[in-house]
């Protein structure tokens, strides 16, 4: 569950007044798959829930819910929210298991039906009820505007953005530290009677190993940095954090930081005061008095020692069948993860790159599957078994797979009926409803059950054990029928073993960092320890032990805890299907962007001598959209770097499965007469885009795309494009690029009965040591009778513009002004190493986590009809990739060039290109 897409809203303001030129028309609706289902709509209080008919039922378990769960989180965080919340219960078209959080394009949280799949990570009872939780956490983190400036903008200028050269905060809390944002939502989620995050022994083993490593320090946690665990430590260091608070301060005075430091709107970046406003302590005391409470309890755990087997940054489930333990690792984080095989016999290893997608291996029938969630088509993600080439396997669309009986029937989590908790089927009939994943033996199915806090082994229909605790995963099964899970231990997670018959229950590993295990015999087990900077897999002989799993008590499960407890509280709420949600008439006010920058003209001999060289520019944009970002209406206004003034209307729909967009502008005053030669503009004009997804498949992505513009600067200009694009791409964990990349398009466009037509290619692959090699290239050929006045021919200029998007131009850096060619051609050549030297700051809103190198060798023909022209350039750079704000990524690149002539080019020239990436 992720709330980085609020933060994404607030930080596009700041960089809007360079980006005027660089927008695509449409975008592929980031929420639900295009011709999705049916929605419908239904008012609770203040909030608003759209969901399907097929999730009807959920929809009022979440209406009962949100009953209770507003008035308790506006009680508890001390404020009313400004604008309505959308609460969406998306279709089983969409099978992710995640949910998240926004202000854009409006106060919502968006629920995704798939969680069945991480049903033993979350240890809690119900995924809706997760969900709802802790998503409805973030909102009322971040909604909050406790001072009069931000609020009284909001009522303006909604949830947009504002950038001058002091810039207010119109939602303060976007810029708030995933640290503190995700360790809240994680502490809401775990007091409602529904398990959470906080119940689980693998999440203490985790704190435990950062903490006996020394690693739980403000730079390090605060940041989302690119060490072990990434992005998860927000979820855990966070959340033992909020609950050192909460449990020292009060829940609500903990929750009510955030109201508190949403006043520091002029300071985004503050801390200590806010905090201290709210439980009486500063960030910084709190987290040391934290830090050193965790440091005592880890020196207590018992931890795995010796040189593990193998290790990996990311953990998935182990499988095994007679012969062999199989599973996915990945020890580097920044390649293709390993098909890891362990013969049980003799205990060799065997491992294979591989490009699985990360989930638990299944074998049947001869074939090794992942499970996993992806597009299946460019309509729709399902979760079902994939290919080594992620392709899915038919059968089991809109299935978990847990296994496979010895008569060779699927045995699975039927995701449609699973949003709330796991459906379990064996062929086509329900067998039960569960809450864990189901070890398959044979024709036997051993798995918990969850009531309240009593978590119940069955096998098949008969229990074996049951003890208190949200935290239990099944393990294996040995020869003699016994049962090996792990669950909590007093400092963390170990392995227990329960009998076949009577139900006696021993501790058979010592250490207090499992998380996982398989048996190699009845005596031994392949351990997966959680470390400080891996996952470490160790050979283990059983040692048995008289001990039963640790029940996790939380300070709020006493009597007076009980009052929390929205799970027993709820009953569903019955709503009607008479209000249809229309994406057009749903479309509401969302937000204004505006964006003040400065211009500074180089002097020039042909301007007035009395002419400002300094001029300012403007961008404002005010958007209307619907909840599920299906369409959206905007009104903008611009000056752009020709300091002209154009404003229009515009929109887009991404609702289908053809998606497009349109702009029509106005030229309000233009100033191209100061160009030379001078230029003469249209009053008006319109530009349009659609794009045409068809394959998504695989790793494998295909389009085409259609785009007309009329281009203000030369009124007869009216390029029409289009374009078939064809990738082939695979990056794995934190690569600081593709892996593994082919890519292939084809382009014609007119203009004014001109044609051009060509294409381009791009290659690129990864080494060991985090080298990468690419390769490039581009031919553009035109029928035009070459005019560089009247624009017509190969577009040849130093930037790429988005806006106009002619797939035919081809972008030289250290091109001097902009040239028509009858034909030009490029091709280059790369490398770039990765040097990983980070500076993280908790102080300053800027850090550092890596570096690299690039060398690019690129050669140019170019043909002017009665000239030809050949460039070689050598390009040196060094990409830096920033971390602003404590979480947005912001990757910028300077390159020196040489060109060995210097016709229509610098000789030597320098370049700071930047981007943001998410």
């Amino acid at each position: 569950m992720t709330n980085n897409r609020m933060w994404l809203i607030a930080w596009a303001g700041l960089v809007a007044a360079g980006v005027v030129n660089g927008e695509t028309l449409v975008q592929r609706n980031p929420t639900v798959v295009p011709h999705d289902d049916a929605y419908y709509k239904a008012q609770v209080g203040d909030t608003e829930l759209i969901f399907t008919e097929n999730n009807k039922a959920f929809a009022e378990h979440a209406a009962g819910v949100e009953q209770h769960l507003q008035p308790a989180y506006q009680a508890s965080f001390g404020y009313r929210m400004d604008s309505p919340l959308y609460v969406g219960l998306i279709s089983d078209n969409n099978q992710i298991a995640n949910g998240f959080s926004t202000q854009y394009p409006h106060n919502r949280q968006i629920n995704y039906v798939g969680g069945a799949a991480a049903v033993d990570y979350f240890s809690t009872t119900s995924w809706l009820d997760v969900l709802l939780f802790h998503e409805t956490a973030h909102n009322y983190q971040v909604n909050a505007k406790d001072n009069r400036v931000s609020s009284t903008l909001h009522k303006v200028l909604g949830n947009g953005s504002l950038m001058t050269p002091f810039f207010p905060a119109i939602v303060p809390n976007a810029f708030e530290s995933s640290f503190m944002l995700e360790g809240n939502a994680v502490l809401n989620e775990s007091r409602h009677g529904n398990g959470g995050r906080l119940y689980s022994g693998r999440f203490d083993a985790l704190v435990n190993a950062q903490a006996r490593a020394g690693y739980l320090q403000p730079e390090r946690v605060y940041n989302q940095t690119l060490y072990f665990p990434y992005g998860e430590s927000s979820y855990v260091l966070g959340g033992h954090y909020q609950y050192f608070l909460a449990e020292n301060y009060g829940l609500d005075a903990t929750n009510r930081y955030f109201k508190m430091r949403s006043r520091y709107w002029y300071l985004p970046f503050v801390t200590n005061a806010p905090l201290r406003e709210a439980i009486g302590n500063n960030f910084d005391n709190s987290f040391a008095d934290w830090a050193r409470e965790q440091e005592q309890q880890a020196s207590l755990a018992v931890v795995s020692e010796g040189e593990p087997l193998l290790t990996s940054r990311h953990f998935t489930a182990l499988n095994s069948d007679d012969e062999e333990i199989f599973f996915l690792a990945s020890p580097e984080d920044v390649r293709a993860p390993f098909h890891v095989v362990l013969n049980r016999q003799s205990g060799e290893v065997q491992k294979q790159r591989s490009t699985y997608r990360a989930g638990e291996l299944i074998r049947h029938d001869g074939e090794t599957w992942s499970v996993a969630s992806a597009y299946s088509t460019p309509w729709r993600i399902y979760q079902g078994l994939y290919s080594e080439s992620a392709y899915l396997n038919d059968d089991t669309r809109g299935q978990i797979i847990q296994g496979y009986t010895a008569a060779g029937e699927p045995v699975y989590f039927d995701v449609a009926s699973s949003y709330d908790q796991p459906q379990l089927y064996v062929g086509d009939t329900f067998y039960a409803k569960v809450n864990s994943g189901v070890e398959v033996k044979g024709e036997d199915l051993y798995y918990f059950v969850q009531d309240g806090a009593t978590r119940t082994l069955f096998r098949n229909r008969t229990p074996l054990y049951q003890y208190q605790g949200y935290y239990g995963v099944i393990a294996d099964v040995d020869s003699r029928g016994r049962v090996l899970f792990v669950a909590n231990s007093e400092q963390g997670s170990t392995l227990y073993r329960v009998a076949a018959e009577g139900g006696a229950v021993s501790r058979v590993l010592a250490e207090d960092d499992i998380v996982g295990a398989r048996l190699l015999d009845d005596d031994q087990v392949l351990a997966v320890a959680i470390q400080a900077d891996h996952y470490g897999y160790y050979l283990k002989p059983l040692q048995p032990q008289l001990a039963v799993p640790v029940e996790r008590t939380l300070f709020w499960d006493t009597a007076e805890g009980a009052a929390d407890n929205l799970t027993v509280q709820t009953e569903p709420q019955a709503l009607s299907m008479d209000r249809r949600y229309h994406s057009w008439t749903a479309m509401r006010y969302s937000a204004t962007d505006l964006s003040v920058g400065l211009y500074v003209e180089e002097d020039d001999e042909n301007t007035p001598q009395d002419e400002t060289d300094s001029h300012t520019l403007y961008n404002v944009n005010v958007r209307f959209a619907d909840p599920l970002e299906q369409n959206e209406f905007s009104l903008f206004a611009y000056r752009d770097e020709d300091l002209t003034k154009l404003a229009g209307v515009g929109y887009n729909n991404s609702q289908f499965f053809l998606i497009g967009g349109v702009k029509q502008y106005w030229v309000q005053d233009d100033q191209l007469d100061r160009e030379v030669p001078p230029e003469k503009a249209r009053d008006h004009g319109l530009s349009a885009e659609l794009r045409l997804p068809m394959l998504q498949s695989g790793y494998w992505y295909s389009e085409l795309a259609g785009t007309w513009y009329q281009d203000y600067h030369l009124d007869e200009r009216e390029p029409l494009a289009g374009v078939w694009r064809l990738n082939r791409t695979t990056r794995f964990g934190n690569s600081f690029l593709p892996n593994k990349h082919f890519g292939i398009a084809g382009y014609g466009v007119d203009d004014r009965d001109d044609s051009t037509w060509g294409g381009t290619l791009s290659l690129m692959t990864d080494l060991p040591a985090e080298f990468y090699l690419g390769a490039r290239g581009q031919f553009s050929r035109s029928d035009a009778a070459i005019n560089q006045f009247g624009r017509r021919g190969v577009e040849l200029d130093e930037l790429q513009d988005f806006i106009a998007n002619d797939p035919s131009r081809i972008v030289i850096p250290a091109l001097d002004g902009t040239y028509y060619a009858e034909q030009a051609m490029f091709g280059e050549a790369s490398v770039s190493k990765v040097i990983n030297l980070p500076w993280y700051s908790f102080r300053s809103p800027v850090s550092l986590r890596r570096e690299a190198l690039h060398l690019r060798y690129r050669r140019y023909d170019l043909d002017f009809g009665p000239v030809e022209l050949e460039l070689n350039q050598a390009i040196v750079g060094l990409d830096a990739e920033l971390l602003l704000f404590h979480r947005a990524p912001l990757r910028f690149a300077f390159e020196y060039a040489y060109t060995d002539d210097d016709t229509i080019t610098s000789e030597n020239s320098f370049q700071l290109v930047t981007s943001v990436g998410f």
